[in-house]
């Protein structure tokens, strides 16, 4: 009896061992479902983020691109910006120190004057005698001088003062004949050169670069010593750029920079280089 009733139990426990297995490996079953679940639902998110990073990076590299883009453009505006200037500037002092040239001149005509003979300044209708003088060259000669309001015959002070008074004016044509007749009537004073180089001055304002290039040429070959040859060189670099002629502005203005080395010339040569994108030392 004792051996039927374990053999009884053995096959009752057996059922009961197969039945808690079973149990087991469904609960087990039913976790890797579950987990799998949430890989797959943690893989799907992780996919959308990745989607939403790349169209960010995408949008970033854009406004990277269009930055960029800007800044370059606004590299390139300053940058011409600071060409104008540049070139503003050396215009400017071009023309402050032709004005004062003009300044030291007429004060050195002043001096000359107080001197002697201080005549009574010239007229309007004096200042048209010259002109008229200047016109008829040779067969007016010193006859037909400009006279003034006291029925005198000008100086060559006062000739050449009453012509950059007219150029001060803006009457470059009357001045321009003011200064040829005073070259005509004393060749050989200290102020004849000067004289030539104001008649280029003239062309140059009344922009006729071709006319004023000639001029400061003749200064150069006629006045190589004048203390008007710096700034003829320069005018001529000046004007060669203006006659759209860079290579002979390069070189003129070279010439000026190596060949008057400490001249307020020189500067102004260098920085109108500058302003071409050279640097000359």
């Amino acid at each position: 009896m004792r051996v039927r009733l374990v053999t009884v139990l053995a096959f009752a426990v057996v059922p009961l061992a197969a039945c808690s297995t079973g149990s087991e490996d469904m609960a087990l079953l039913h976790r890797e479902i579950t987990d799998v679940q949430r890989n797959i639902q943690e893989l799907q998110a992780d996919s959308l983020d990745k989607k939403d990073l790349q169209a960010m990076e995408s949008r970033m590299q854009e406004l990277s691109s269009q930055s960029m883009r800007s800044n370059a453009d606004l590299a390139a505006e300053v940058q011409q910006l600071q060409e104008q200037i540049e070139a503003l500037h050396a215009s400017l002092e071009l023309t402050t120190r032709q004005l004062q040239g003009i300044s030291q001149e007429l004060a050195l005509s002043r001096s000359r004057l107080s001197t002697g003979t201080v005549l009574p300044p010239v007229t309007a209708a004096a200042a048209g005698a010259a002109a008229a003088g200047a016109s008829g060259g040779s067969q007016a000669g010193v006859d037909e001088a400009p006279v003034t309001a006291s029925g005198g015959s000008s100086s060559p002070e006062e000739l050449y003062r009453s012509a950059y008074e007219d150029y001060m004016r803006g009457n470059y044509d009357l001045a321009s004949e003011g200064f040829r007749d005073y070259m005509v009537r004393w060749p050989d004073t200290e102020l004849t050169d000067n004289a030539l180089y104001w008649i280029g001055e003239c062309y140059d304002a009344q922009n006729d670069p071709a006319q004023a290039l000639e001029i400061f040429t003749q200064v150069l070959e006629d006045y190589p010593t004048s203390d008007k040859a710096a700034a003829a060189q320069l005018k001529k670099g000046l004007l060669y750029l203006k006659m759209n002629d860079q290579a002979q502005g390069v070189v003129h203005l070279q010439y000026v920079v190596y060949e008057y080395p400490g001249t307020r010339e020189a500067d102004l040569a260098r920085e109108r280089l500058k302003s071409l994108g050279l640097t000359i030392r």
